[in-house]
């Protein structure tokens, strides 16, 4: 018996727990491709494989519906692998351990579930299945490494595509049906640092706790960024005591970042003076994050050495006042809709090699005009504080269209199904249709998926229960398009 047995749909629950056996982080996806292409085979589908490892199944039509227009389905095949500290987890090599919660939330042991994307898989993997379910013409496309620059979809081959409708199952909810998303602008700000000699113990100054998550559809929750909360600590700290900053780091996270540490250097009477500026900084920290970040911790660590080398003092001030005034959030949102995110910002990583510290950002926002002008906007402040700015990557959104007859036809066959109106929602949140849309400028997208929460962190859920309504909705939908005139 299987920690899912009884869920339903059976084949869906089925496919999810042996996908979960499989490991595919992000350019590891190797092992679960030949498992999907091992299916294709099984059911007598004819697919594709690419270069990139991009992978297209193609499902014939149900007798009878062979003219009806094709329709495209895609997910990705990577998962992003955060692992809570202390975890041993090999996501090279170890599979995804499963544990229920409330009887219905699906979860993974102290690691992302992989629920993203692997709710889109699942459902592919039953169509390919379930020959009961009546469809036109069918596109499965399967990619890889979304989660990181969404380098798979980049790499296809747009003409392999026939299809000029879509279903993306990688944002939404079974009741939300998102029609847009945003691009992105990927840069790195460089700002050269002078090394002096520096007299005194070496400490890690660290921050931790925050609830971080995902840097698109949780930006405007007001959870902190401990990239920003450490720029403001160490802005603090040498306003009031006259420490050395030796380095800073944050690690590489396409989420919100949740912890950071920098190395500083305290000549011994200083101690008390800086533990009483950062016990201060934390309680105010604890209140002002009190109901979004209520982990948060600040603490310095004697790291046992004494220290020989620093920034010099003009350095570490420039290093601390450009962390702290790094915009972070919320830059703009739809005058007309306030829920809806038109331009956010948030940064992924900072390092300190070799003389210089890097910051790397990203911007997001369905429409280019707002990404680019607060390029315009950071670029002045990189020049003004003696960094420059170098834009690495940048991808189009996908933009919302009025005129959707497959948004039409969704909201119909929902409201068959539920007697209920469908939602609808504008994501600030990247995805591949971008690149899909830009590529195909007629094809009319569409998203939605089962019910999932906390995507790019160990706390990472599925609702169990929304599985089913899926399905039912899904192949209402491929139906209704089998008998439209």
């Amino acid at each position: 018996m299987t920690i899912l047995n009884g869920y339903q749909p059976a084949h869906v629950v089925r496919y999810f727990e042996e996908i979960c056996a499989i490991p595919h982080p992000s350019h590891h996806e190797q092992a679960l491709c030949a498992y999907i292409r091992g299916c294709a085979e099984r059911y007598g589908h004819r697919y594709v494989e690419d270069a990139a490892g991009n992978l297209m199944v193609y499902l014939n039509a149900t007798p009878g519906y062979e003219d009806k227009a094709p329709m495209l389905l895609q997910a990705h095949m990577d998962m992003v692998s955060a692992k809570e500290p202390g975890s041993n987890h090999n996501f090279l090599t170890d599979p995804i351990r499963l544990h229920i919660e409330d009887g219905h939330y699906l979860y993974a042991d102290d690691t992302t579930l992989g629920a993203d994307n692997a709710v889109g898989l699942v459902n592919m993997l039953a169509l390919m299945e379930d020959d009961t379910v009546v469809h036109p013409p069918m596109e499965l496309l399967f990619t890889v490494c979304e989660e990181d620059g969404m380098e798979g979809i980049r790499q296809l081959d747009m003409s392999t595509i026939h299809s000029r409708r879509m279903l993306n199952m990688d944002c939404g909810d079974p009741d939300v049906m998102c029609v847009s998303c945003a691009g992105f602008v990927h840069y790195v700000m460089r700002l050269p640092v002078t090394a002096a000699g520096a007299a005194g113990q070496a400490y890690t100054l660290q921050i931790d706790g925050l609830a971080g998550g995902h840097s698109g559809l949780m930006i405007g929750t007001g959870r902190a960024s401990a990239v920003v909360l450490m720029g403001r600590v160490l802005c603090e700290l040498l306003r009031k005591v006259p420490c050395r900053i030796v380095s800073v780091d944050c690690e590489r996270t396409m989420g919100i970042a949740p912890h950071m540490q920098a190395e500083i250097v305290l000549k011994p009477e200083q101690e008390s003076d800086a533990r009483k500026v950062l016990e201060d900084l934390l309680a105010a920290l604890r209140e002002e994050y009190a109901n979004t970040d209520p982990e948060l911790s600040l603490t310095l660590e004697p790291l046992g050495h004494e220290a020989d080398q620093a920034m010099d003092e003009a350095s570490g001030r420039r290093c601390a006042e450009l962390m702290y005034l790094l915009p972070y959030g919320v830059m703009k949102y739809d005058s007309c809709d306030r829920d809806v995110i038109l331009n956010s910002v948030n940064t992924v990583r900072v390092t300190c090699e070799n003389g210089v510290v890097e910051y790397e950002q990203m911007i997001r926002s369905p429409i280019d005009a707002y990404k680019w002008e607060l390029v315009d906007r950071l670029r002045i402040l990189a020049e003004l504080t003696g960094a420059s700015l170098v834009v690495q990557d940048s991808y189009a959104g996908w933009p919302f269209r009025k005129d959707s007859p497959l948004q039409q036809l969704c909201c119909q066959v929902y409201n068959r199904l539920t007697g209920q109106e469908l939602k609808i929602e504008k994501l600030n949140s990247c995805a591949e249709t971008g690149e899909i849309a830009g590529a195909i400028p007629d094809m009319d997208i569409v998203a939605l998926a089962p019910w999932g929460r906390g995507a790019h962190t160990p706390r990472e859920h599925l609702d169990l229960d929304t599985l089913q309504p899926f399905w039912e909705f899904l192949t209402a939908l491929l139906r209704a398009m089998c008998e439209e005139a």
